[in-house]
């Protein structure tokens, strides 16, 4: 049975998971940036370093940076995957708050 007590337990619960989101999708962000970084740096390197016609040294540059561009895929899944609980989140809190003033309006 939902009491106002136990639904301002649940109010509170995701109160602070939001309070922690900001420092979470920073690090997440963070991840996936220097992942990109890393990819770009190794494909780059390798471009410069490969021989030949400018089509092969793409296709040697993505063959050397390919596992750091799934890397920094998963990175940046990752880090949306965090902006998207935070959105449901706001969400879960709104829709508790409305349900908190109707199960108050009834009592």
């Amino acid at each position: 049975m939902l009491t106002p007590d136990s639904i301002r337990e649940q109010i509170l619960g995701v109160r602070a998971e939001l309070r922690r989101a900001p420092d979470v999708l920073q690090e997440l962000e963070l991840s996936a940036e220097q992942a990109d970084l890393a990819a770009d740096t190794v494909f780059h390197k390798a471009f410069l370093d490969a021989d030949g016609a400018v089509d092969v040294r793409k296709a040697v540059a993505k063959l050397a940076a390919g596992g750091l561009y799934s890397d920094a895929s998963v990175a940046r899944a990752a880090f949306n995957r965090g902006r998207l609980k935070v959105r449901l989140l706001e969400a879960e809190l709104m829709s508790l708050q409305a349900l908190l003033k109707s199960v108050q309006a009834e009592l």
